[in-house]
C-alpha cells in the first residue's frame, strides 16, 4: 500500500513576496522574480499605476501586500492531536 505523498501548496497567484529584494512589503520584488522582469521596471509601473490609474495600483499593491505570504513561509496544516498520545 502506498501512502499519498505531501506537495508543497502553490502560492498566491503564482508568486510570493521578495525577502531580499523589497523595500517596502516586496511586492514588486517578487512580481520580478516570477515574471522574469526587471524589478526597477516593476516598481515604476507600479508607482505608474497608483498616481495615473485612480490609485487601482495602490489599492493592487495593499492587496497584495496582505494576501501573498513572503519567500519562506510554509503553510502548515495542523492535524487534531492523537488522544492516544495524551499523557493523563
Amino acid at each position: 500500500m502506498t501512502t499519498p505523498q505531501s506537495r508543497p501548496t502553490p502560492s498566491t497567484f503564482g508568486f510570493r513576496r521578495s525577502v531580499g529584494d523589497r523595500w517596502i512589503a516586496g511586492v514588486c520584488g517578487g512580481i520580478a522574480a516570477r515574471t522574469g522582469l526587471d524589478v526597477t521596471l516593476v516598481r515604476v509601473l507600479a508607482v505608474l499605476l497608483a498616481v495615473f490609474g485612480h490609485l487601482v495600483g495602490l489599492i493592487a499593491y495593499l492587496a497584495a501586500w496582505a494576501l501573498v505570504p513572503e519567500e519562506g513561509a510554509e503553510r502548515t496544516t495542523s492535524a487534531p492531536p492523537d488522544p492516544s498520545s495524551t499523557i493523563v
